[in-house]
């Protein structure tokens, strides 16, 4: 029963940590190629979108879960720290929703990025975006959180890289905003920081909620599948965001390809 509740826990925030460590990855990259090609002031060219809609994403879910918010700036570039922008917030110690808070809290710009990317989507591809919600819809089973992320991901990517969409200005105004969005909307290390103060009381109440099933006769199978059903939408989501960042990190190297290196790997 333990080993059932141990598995659950696992399918439930191994996706999660997969993806914001992919995203993060390409928003790392794709800054630093940029920063080493054109300074540490090319981090404002996207930086003046990604920014904000990453500091509202901390905004949003502080007011979700009653925390306090002390003092915002939506962008504010600081060279010397590198930081483009903050939210400070405070909680009441001791009480468990506000604590459960902080991971949600943390893990915000992921998930805000991830809806702006997919309303972005909607927006310049509308065929395209029905046209991977159908293959969303089509894939079912155990199996479904692999099968839906790669179907859509092929979707996706005949839809929108078919030869004639380079010659127009829809794609580039699409992947430059998908540029804008996904180079920041990783989570920041104060931001994980601040997540894990709500990690193991979330991994608790998982864990007794799984536990309390399994012990009502629930079979795990059940738990999984309903577990699958529920959250096969959001991970198709989370990997569309994935796609668009592989697609605007593969650009910014292609188009920086010739462009020599005149800054160091610290954006000086």
């Amino acid at each position: 029963m333990l080993g059932d509740a141990l598995t659950m826990i696992a399918m439930f925030l191994a996706p999660f940590v997969a993806f914001a460590l992919i995203i993060h990855w390409f928003e790392r990259v794709t800054q630093q190629r940029l920063a080493e090609r054109f300074g540490w002031g090319s981090v404002l060219w996207t930086g003046w979108l990604g920014t904000p809609i990453h500091e509202l994403s901390h905004v949003a879910m502080c007011h979700l879960f009653r925390h306090r918010v002390d003092e915002v700036a939506l962008f504010q570039p600081d060279r010397e720290s590198g930081r483009l922008g903050y939210v400070r917030h405070s909680w009441k110690a001791g009480n468990w929703f506000e604590e459960i808070g902080n991971l949600f809290i943390g893990i915000a710009p992921l998930m805000g990025g991830s809806v702006v990317l997919t309303i972005l989507f909607w927006v310049f591809y509308p065929s395209a975006a029905n046209a991977a919600v159908e293959v969303t819809q089509s894939t079912e089973g155990a199996g479904g959180i692999i099968d839906q992320t790669s179907a859509v991901a092929w979707q996706i990517g005949s839809e929108i890289l078919a030869w004639q969409n380079l010659f127009t200005p829809r794609f580039w105004i699409f992947l430059y905003l998908v540029l804008c969005v996904g180079s920041h909307m990783a989570p920041s290390r104060s931001d994980y920081n601040g997540a894990s103060r709500g990690v193991f009381l979330v991994g608790g109440i998982l864990l007794g909620t799984t536990l309390l099933l399994a012990a009502s006769g629930v079979e795990p199978t059940r738990i999984i599948g309903a577990f699958v059903g529920a959250a096969g939408p959001l991970f198709a989501i989370l990997g569309l965001t994935v796609l668009l960042c592989f697609l605007a990190t593969v650009v910014v190297y292609l188009f920086t390809a010739f462009i020599p290196r005149f800054y160091s790997r610290r954006m000086d």
